[in-house]
């Protein structure tokens, strides 16, 4: 009925059904076209060398949100199979990442269910506070230092000042140095979450050492100093996924490869 109890007219019942169903095919191609968000956790290295300054550039290739969480390559890795990630970044191929968490916790990861993607490529670089002297460390030094067998820079011609070792043991270079060099760490290593705290101990402790990728763009990078080491490690960079994972995370893999490769 329309008002005053007359019946409603059939035209503009006619219209209003029109803008109803107008409406409704609106809301559901809005729906069906909303960006997904395509969560990416992992190795500083790559969230801070490829991820986050492509960023935008990603998110306008691929009609795809990325929510980027650094962290290290065994910690996206363990996110990625518990479900808490889409994309895990990885500092080494999956392979050995797989192998270093099934070792902790055996059958966590069952690596025929997930693929990499090699997406870039930098190196481990070593680190110190500017006022430290020292230019260069051969293996035989670097072995001492990280070992903990040298506890003062003067051991090396340095100040005299005590060697302060700075580690992130969840990061790929962390067990690269260990096993190339052939020792354990030092019991009293500095233990950090990430990269980025690992730069801003160094860049603020006289006596600090610690690694970082040549290609992890931190804040702090001017307020490092790399010491020319002859030991040199090779990061391979990757990103990890799900081979059942949808088409909107794959997108954003090879949009990140296709831009890691220029």
């Amino acid at each position: 009925m329309g008002r005053f109890g007359w019946p409603a007219s059939p035209v503009l019942t006619l219209r209003a059904t029109a803008r109803a169903s107008a409406f409704a095919a609106v809301t559901l191609l809005l729906a069906s076209t909303a960006w997904a968000d395509v969560k990416v956790h992992g190795a500083t290295t790559v969230a801070f060398g490829l991820m986050k300054p492509n960023e935008a550039k990603l998110e306008q290739l691929t009609g795809i949100e990325i929510t980027v969480l650094p962290s290290s390559t065994l910690h996206g890795l363990t996110d990625l199979v518990q479900g808490r990630a889409d994309i895990a970044m990885l500092s080494e191929p999956l392979e050995i990442a797989a192998a270093s968490l099934n070792a902790k916790q055996p059958g966590l990861v069952n690596q025929a269910d997930y693929v990499d993607k090699h997406v870039g490529d930098a190196w481990v670089q070593f680190i110190v506070h500017p006022s430290n002297p020292i230019r260069t460390l051969t293996k035989t030094q670097l072995a001492a230092l990280y070992s903990g067998k040298t506890r003062n820079w003067s051991e090396l011609g340095g100040h005299n000042q005590p060697v302060l070792l700075v580690g992130q043991p969840t990061s790929a270079a962390y067990r690269m140095i260990e096993e190339a060099l052939g020792i354990s760490y030092a019991p009293d290593v500095r233990i950090v979450q990430n990269t980025n705290q690992t730069a801003i101990i160094v860049a603020q402790a006289p006596g600090a050492i610690s690694n970082v990728s040549s290609l992890h763009d931190v804040p702090e990078r001017s307020r490092l100093k790399v010491v020319d080491a002859e030991l040199k490690l090779a990061l391979r960079l990757y990103l990890a996924f799900r081979k059942d994972a949808p088409a909107s995370v794959k997108k954003v893999v090879d949009a990140a490869a296709a831009i890691g490769g220029q």
